[in-house]
């Protein structure tokens, strides 16, 4: 690593510094966002596991059903759903991946609100989970390297923003599968990443009869 790329130095979990690398580099969307997937699973398996993550999607369901159960104000509600999360937080251990999903499920809240009558069960959980894998990405990498990457391509911050919201689009649904892998209520929850969008390059029959330089007399 470069000494004085103190972007990628600050980059703690695994996956995080390749994923840096790939974007500083400019790579296809697809590329990079299997690389941050991967940290992605990574971190959910490690330091920001939430095996909560079931408990906070119904308790948004929840919400978004009360007014329709007691006719409450829109605000009753998202009362009720954060003193629920609260209570979901200190059971876990308010472990810092728990407090990043309870911050992303009210989120997901305000957004689904507006159609709430509509919205399913699997819907919110695709909305947690996508959300909960994006700020994991901000959080871990983004939020931290940004400065580094936009020296590194030459991008504007606005371009930089632009990147990022084409990232998100980008590996949307691989977030949705990664988190929704936290849903299991057996609780034998082990998250892997899905399979990759950039196929492994193969190697073909010449290049695996080529002699290997530094064996060769």
């Amino acid at each position: 690593m470069p000494d004085g790329d103190r972007f990628e130095r600050a980059l703690y979990g695994k996956g995080w510094r390749r994923a840096y690398r790939l974007a500083c580099s400019d790579q296809s969307f697809n590329l990079v966002g299997d690389a941050m997937i991967t940290a992605v699973a990574a971190a959910l398996r490690g330091p920001l596991a939430c095996n909560s993550l079931g408990k906070i999607r119904d308790a948004i369901f929840g919400a978004l059903r009360e007014p329709e159960r007691a006719g409450h104000s829109l605000a009753d509600p998202f009362r009720m759903l954060s003193d629920r999360l609260n209570d979901i937080a200190a059971e876990d251990s308010n472990s810092t991946g728990v407090r990043l999903a309870e911050k992303k499920a009210k989120e997901v809240y305000l957004r689904l609100q507006p159609q709430a009558r509509a919205v399913t069960l699997s819907q919110v959980g695709d909305n947690l989970a996508e959300a909960f894998g994006w700020g994991i990405v901000r959080n871990q990498c983004l939020a931290k390297a940004r400065e580094g990457m936009m020296r590194k391509t030459g991008r504007t911050f606005e371009e930089q923003m632009a990147w990022e919201s084409n990232l998100s689009t980008q590996i949307a649904g691989s977030l949705r599968k990664t988190g929704s892998q936290l849903f299991r209520a057996d609780g034998k929850i082990v998250v892997r990443a899905p399979r990759r969008t950039t196929p492994q390059r193969k190697m073909t029959i010449e290049e695996l009869h080529q002699g290997i330089a530094v064996l060769e007399m």
